[in-house]
């Protein structure tokens, strides 16, 4: 899932609706082949798009020289399959700018696109997916110790989504120590991530802020000033990460990380900090372009290409028992203080 565009309600749909019309995968359909007069017009229109719209403009422009020169060297000639032919694009550009947020991904036939628009609202049908995922949340228990686990894979978009993350942290309320569980979490809402963090600061706190090209533009995310359920600003935070955190999960670490109020444990994250959304290049593909970057208000950076580094380094596998070895403690500690 994908950081989302800076349509400010449509983009917590974008951000997560990788599964529907718009980037739906030709997988399911026959194959379409497309010959040279096609490949050209692609990668002139994938040009001329991160040219308008990439975050960074010097980058986008070195993108579109490589690959308009990959195809005046004859390196796309023999790929006539629209599948290898998006991969093969994506690789060349994330080459140059390595961005692992920008995508070229094959569009349904539109003849199905449109068949598919009349017989369902996507949006719902997503929404509908979502609820039967518990938006997300994959498994909340207490473990010995009074410490709080939370194991979810994504965050949400949708605002319904809130009602169940109330109940969630309602379940966990009077731990003495929590346990987000990232490891299998690819990014989400920006909005959902600022929700959730806003549970866990006593005081008014600039989490992130989004820079956006069109507009010159700075969005800022700072805690919310109402909650419907108990804040828990001192509770000792524990966060998992893997190779596979992406995108929002790792702006959720980096928020604490950054302000001191957590301890993230596993592996470094997989380095993705350029919020973006899809761009129709033609009839058979469209490209997901970051058009913003994140800013986190302590560093004045991000996470991109770095990933988010652990407070303690361990493999995946492994970092569950060693952040519950120290939630205990810390548990403990917290217990005895209040």
């Amino acid at each position: 899932m994908y950081y989302s565009i800076p349509h400010f309600r449509l983009f917590k749909l974008i951000s997560v609706l990788l599964s529907t019309v718009i980037f739906s995968s030709i997988a399911q359909s026959k194959s379409l082949e497309i010959n040279a007069e096609q490949r050209k017009e692609v990668v002139e229109n994938i040009s001329q798009i991160i040219i308008e719209n990439y975050i960074f403009p010097e980058v986008a422009a070195q993108n579109a020289a490589y690959i308009q020169k990959q195809l005046k060297t004859g390196e796309y000639s023999n790929i006539i399959d629209v599948d290898k032919f998006a991969t093969k694009l994506t690789l060349d550009l994330q080459h140059i700018n390595h961005d692992k947020h920008m995508e070229v991904r094959v569009n349904k036939p539109e003849k199905e696109q449109s068949e598919q628009v009349q017989a369902n609202n996507p949006h719902l049908e997503y929404l509908k997916q979502e609820q039967k995922e518990n938006y997300g949340f994959k498994e909340i228990k207490i473990l010995e110790g009074n410490v709080g686990y939370v194991d979810f894979r994504y965050f949400s978009g949708f605002d319904s989504a809130k009602a169940t993350v109330d109940d969630v942290l309602q379940r966990i309320k009077n731990t003495d120590a929590i346990i987000f569980d990232l490891r299998k979490n690819d990014g989400g809402s920006p909005e959902m991530v600022q929700y959730i963090c806003s549970y866990f600061f006593g005081e008014k706190t600039h989490l992130n802020s989004l820079y956006w090209r069109k507009g010159d533009l700075t969005q800022e995310f700072w805690t919310l000033d109402e909650l419907p359920g108990k804040r828990m600003p001192n509770v000792p935070l524990f966060i998992l990460t893997s190779k596979y955190t992406f995108s929002g999960a790792e702006e959720f670490a980096y928020n604490f990380q950054t302000r001191n109020r957590a301890t993230i444990v596993g592996e470094s994250t997989g380095g993705g900090a350029n919020p973006g959304g899809p761009i129709k290049v033609n009839k058979y593909f469209s490209i997901n372009v970051p058009t913003g970057r994140a800013i986190n208000p302590i560093t004045q950076t991000n996470w991109e290409g770095t990933g988010v580094l652990p407070n303690i380094k361990t493999t995946s596998t492994n970092a569950f028992d060693k952040a519950y070895l120290l939630a205990k403690s810390s548990a403990e500690k917290y217990r005895k203080d209040k």
